[in-house]
């Protein structure tokens, strides 16, 4: 991936990339994977996180809702 620019949200973010590989649906699957991974652990682990068990409650919620997940959905 390479990137040209960026802007992240509270609610999302804006990527304009370039798929070095020629495809960059598989490179947003694969960033979406990998990034949801690491914020939902950094969620978990965090004491100071006042809205966790909420958040998480959410991403279950989610998950249960579309059959491609398996768990949590952090990314719509």
């Amino acid at each position: 991936m390479e990137i040209y620019g960026y802007c992240i949200m509270p609610s999302h973010v804006h990527l304009i990339f370039i798929s070095e590989n020629g495809d960059p649906s598989g490179l947003i699957r694969d960033f979406k994977g990998f990034t949801s991974r690491k914020m939902i652990k950094s969620i978990e682990e965090n004491p100071q996180e006042s809205r966790k068990e909420w958040m998480l409650w959410m991403f279950e919620r989610a998950g249960k809702k579309n059959s491609n997940v398996k768990f949590r959905q952090f990314w719509q």
